[in-house]
């Protein structure tokens, strides 16, 4: 390998090490929030149970609090792409309530 293309592996190597950096910034910046959000749905979600709304809307929360519970295992992974259509799919199944 000559020198010029190993120096360009290694600036490779330094952008991908900067995007992950950004990608954990993008983290610790918004998931708090995304937590916090995804954790009240949850808990209000749970509170519906008492409430004998019908089997299809209890169906449909129980779907959601599925969608949240990958959701948070995704935040937790890092996996905001993978999350981000969950967090839409289960805001559609409550409209849909």
């Amino acid at each position: 390998m000559s020198i010029e293309a190993h120096h360009g592996r290694a600036l490779i190597e330094e952008a991908q090490l900067a995007l992950e950096s950004v990608h954990r910034a993008a983290l610790a910046a918004d998931a708090g929030n995304l937590r916090r959000g995804l954790d009240m749905a949850d808990s209000l979600l749970q509170q519906t149970a008492q409430s004998s709304l019908g089997a299809d809307a209890d169906a449909a929360v129980a779907a959601v609090r599925a969608d949240i519970a990958t959701a948070l295992a995704d935040l937790e992974s890092g996996a905001l792409t993978a999350m981000e259509p969950l967090i839409e799919a289960a805001r559609t199944k409550l409209a849909a309530v």
